[in-house]
Parts: structure tokens; C-alpha cells; sequence
């Protein structure tokens, strides 16, 4: 029987029925989440897609990927930012549980981007491997041996957040919206992020000078994670990693002249699951959560 997978974000709600091997077997439209300046409708949204699925489908179970800190293992938000206003303290996995009867799992979607990369992508295999997102904002994951690390308040890989001593956060200097930023102050020219990389690949000055700026504050960045976790693997996800001919050999290049050559990454690319990484990695934490009870 499939497993309805469901990812949360800011903007809109995907779902789909996923085999227990990672197949997808249907994907539903995607729908905009239910969310207002000061509030949001999510729990209310997510019980009405099971519930839906539930009235056509046999579904063994509900595997969600969510923004915000989540407890993995009491699927409480412990954290949410301002993407989903009053999310902290919404419990999805208890609220399915007890309306739908369902087993149920939720994790958060940059860790549930790292395990699917680890299960069926570009992490498959690495012994450590520290996975990021790189879009509106940076967000990160750490794996040892094809597992998690959470951190005390889980937490563990939240490399955007780092302050820095200007007053920033390193999210504030390296994401999509940093390099457009830049790009703006540069050539006097308000882009969206479709035009840039249009530029990029047509070779304009600007936009090549822009991603460098990127790449290096990226690698930058990534000093502190090597230096004290020593990741086999770094792996680049998000919507950009769309993009992997331009990011791999800048950010190896931008890493490699920032460290001895012993302290190297052996492997550093894009993730290859694209927009399938979130549900993925939500399936795979039901599983194990589902062996481990």
C-alpha cells in the first residue's frame, strides 16, 4: 500500500503516493498554502488533503516535510519563522493521528532533503555528508553514515543562521536573494532570478561577476563545517542547484584555495533529486521511524 508524502513550504503544499521503494506512484495538484499575515490554516489544510486521499486510495500512512524546527520524534514545531505565521506549537502528526488514523511522520524539509539525497541522490554511499539548500534563504542538514544528526534542539546544520560579525546573518549574504541583490547594486538593474541565470549563460559580465561574489561567500560559509565536522561529501540543493555547470566547478575552485588540500571535501556537486528531494526524505524518516517503533 502507498504512502501519501506531503511537503510544506511557504507558498504552496505538494502531495503525492509514494511506494515504500521511493516510486512515485500519483501526484496531486499542488496547492497554495492556506496562509494569512498573522495566521495560518496548515493542520486544517493537511487533514482535508489525507482525508481526500484517504475517501480514493489505500494509504498505509502520511509522511510530511515541513519548514520550521521540528521534534521529529513528537512532531511538535518547536520554531517557525515568519514564512508560516503561528506555526510553533502545532503538532501535524498528532492531528492526523488521531482524525484520519493514520501512522504519521514529520520532518523538516532540509533534513528531509538530505535523507532522500542519502537514500536515492548524490549523497548515496558518503560516509558524512553536509547538505544545504540554496534558494530565498540557506538552510542545512548534517549526515553521518546515511543518518540524521538533529543536535540538541534540533537545530544541528542551520548554517543561515549563523551571525556574522557585521551585524548579518550568512543567510543574509549568500541566497538567491543575496545575489540578486548584488547584482542589482552593481549594474543599477532590478532582475528576477530567470533573467539572471539567462544572463549568466549568455556570458554577461555582471551576472558571471554576481555568482563568483556567490560562490565565494558560499565557500566561506562552508569553512566552519569543514574544519569542524569534516563532511566527506558537500552537497548543493534548492532551486538553483538546477544550475549544476556553473555551481560545481566555481564552488570547488572557491573551497579549494580557502584550505590545505588534505582538509578537501573528497565530493562536492548539486543534488540530483530535484523537486522530488523533500518527499523523498519524508518517506524515508517514516520508514526508519516505522522500524524503530
Amino acid at each position: 500500500m502507498p504512502i501519501l508524502t506531503i511537503d510544506i513550504g511557504g507558498s504552496e503544499i505538494k502531495s503525492a503516493l509514494y511506494s515504500r521503494e521511493g516510486q512515485c506512484l500519483q501526484e496531486f495538484p499542488a496547492q497554495a498554502s492556506a496562509i494569512s499575515a498573522d495566521n495560518n490554516q496548515i493542520e486544517t489544510q493537511i487533514l482535508a488533503i489525507c482525508q481526500a486521499v484517504q475517501a480514493e486510495h489505500d494509504v498505509q500512512g502520511v509522511a510530511i516535510s515541513s519548514s520550521a524546527v521540528i521534534n521529529p520524534h513528537t512532531g511538535r514545531i518547536e520554531f517557525a519563522g515568519p514564512t508560516i505565521p503561528n506555526y510553533t506549537g502545532t503538532n501535524l502528526k498528532t492531528a492526523v493521528e488521531q482524525h484520519c488514523r493514520l501512522p504519521c511522520s514529520i520532518e523538516n524539509d532540509v533534513n528531509a532533503m538530505a535523507l532522500g539525497e542519502a537514500w536515492l541522490g548524490a549523497a548515496k554511499g558518503r560516509s558524512s555528508a553536509f547538505c544545504l539548500t540554496l534558494g530565498t534563504g540557506l538552510g542545512g542538514a548534517i549526515l553521518i553514515d546515511g543518518k540524521l544528526w538533529h543536535g540538541a534542539n534540533y537545530t544541528a546544520g542551520e548554517i543561515g543562521q549563523m551571525p556574522l560579525a557585521q551585524g548579518k546573518r550568512v543567510e543574509e549574504i549568500v541566497s538567491t536573494t543575496a545575489l540578486l541583490q548584488h547584482y542589482q547594486e552593481q549594474s543599477g538593474e532590478k532582475i528576477n532570478g530567470r533573467e539572471f541565470f539567462h544572463r549568466l549563460k549568455q556570458g554577461e559580465a555582471q551576472a558571471e561577476a554576481s555568482f563568483q561574489e556567490l560562490m565565494e561567500q558560499l565557500a566561506q560559509s562552508l569553512m566552519p563545517i569543514i574544519f569542524l565536522f569534516a563532511p566527506q561529501a558537500i552537497i548543493v540543493g534548492g532551486g538553483i542547484s538546477a544550475q549544476r555547470e556553473y555551481i560545481e566547478p566555481r564552488l570547488k575552485a572557491a573551497i579549494a584555495k580557502r584550505l590545505p588540500p588534505y582538509f578537501m571535501p573528497r565530493h562536492i556537486s548539486c543534488a540530483t533529486l530535484g523537486n522530488a528531494a523533500n518527499m523523498l526524505g519524508a518517506l524515508r524518516w517514516f520508514l526508519d521511524s516505522e522500524n524503530k517503533g
